[in-house]
């Protein structure tokens, strides 16, 4: 059976919904959330994670910014993702200081660093 003038195929319909799975996907990864399942803050932990990162941005670079507060532990930069990474500290209240100083840090003049807790 051919689709009608203007319908689309189950190829094109396939097409598009994995299009729109994979922009939800970054979405959510955008917004911190890995796990796949539902968005929203995650509780106090102590791995912060950053978005809206430019794309100059190194570990060295992001370490030399974490590092002026105590207790962490290593930055991780995401492979093939240049706008995001995650800092983990030695405890929750030293993460919550840094996440609260750090909070829209402008990296750039343009550019301000969003920090959030890391799902787990």
């Amino acid at each position: 059976e051919y689709p009608k003038k203007g319908e689309a195929t189950s190829t094109e319909k396939k097409k598009r919904r994995n299009q729109e799975n994979r922009e939800a996907k970054k979405a959510r990864v955008d917004a911190g959330d890995l796990s796949g399942g539902n968005m929203g803050d995650a509780p106090p932990n102590k791995i912060l994670f950053c978005t809206n990162l430019p794309e100059e941005t190194t570990e060295q670079m992001l370490h030399m910014l974490f590092n002026q507060f105590p207790g962490l532990k290593e930055v991780r930069l995401v492979p093939n993702r240049h706008d995001i990474a995650f800092v983990e500290f030695e405890d929750e209240t030293q993460a919550v200081t840094a996440k609260d100083t750090l909070q829209n840090f402008k990296i750039t003049p343009n550019q301000a660093m969003h920090v959030s807790f890391a799902k787990k």
